[in-house]
């Protein structure tokens, strides 16, 4: 299963998105985050710290078809595990949460 954030100049919500997907976490699984035109700091950020938590940044500049699924796609794109997790910048992830999917995407394979 693979991680994909896409974000908008949401940097103080995105550390902690991504601190908590790592400190969280069962297995270390692929973590993409897109960013679409950020001003904030937030594409240093990522450059700074993708070694740190094992991050595939992609960073662009804001387009005309800028959008959450634009953003979603752009990460989709890059996915090469079976599963795609797609969360906010905002979002916090809770202890163990991509094993707690894996085990419903077991149980409803359909």
């Amino acid at each position: 299963m693979t991680t994909c954030i896409g974000t908008y100049n949401s940097l103080p919500y995105l550390k902690i998105a991504v601190d908590s997907i790592r400190k969280n976490e069962h297995f270390k699984s692929p973590l993409i985050v897109f960013a679409d035109g950020c001003t904030d700091g937030t594409n240093e950020w990522l450059v700074e710290n993708k070694d740190r938590y094992n991050i595939t940044a992609i960073i662009e500049p804001r387009c005309d078809d800028s959008s959450n699924g634009y953003g979603m796609n752009r990460c989709a794109q890059e996915v090469t595990t079976e599963f795609i997790n797609f969360i906010h910048a905002d979002m916090y992830c809770s202890k163990d949460f991509d094993l707690g999917l894996l085990h419903a995407i077991q149980q409803y394979p359909d």
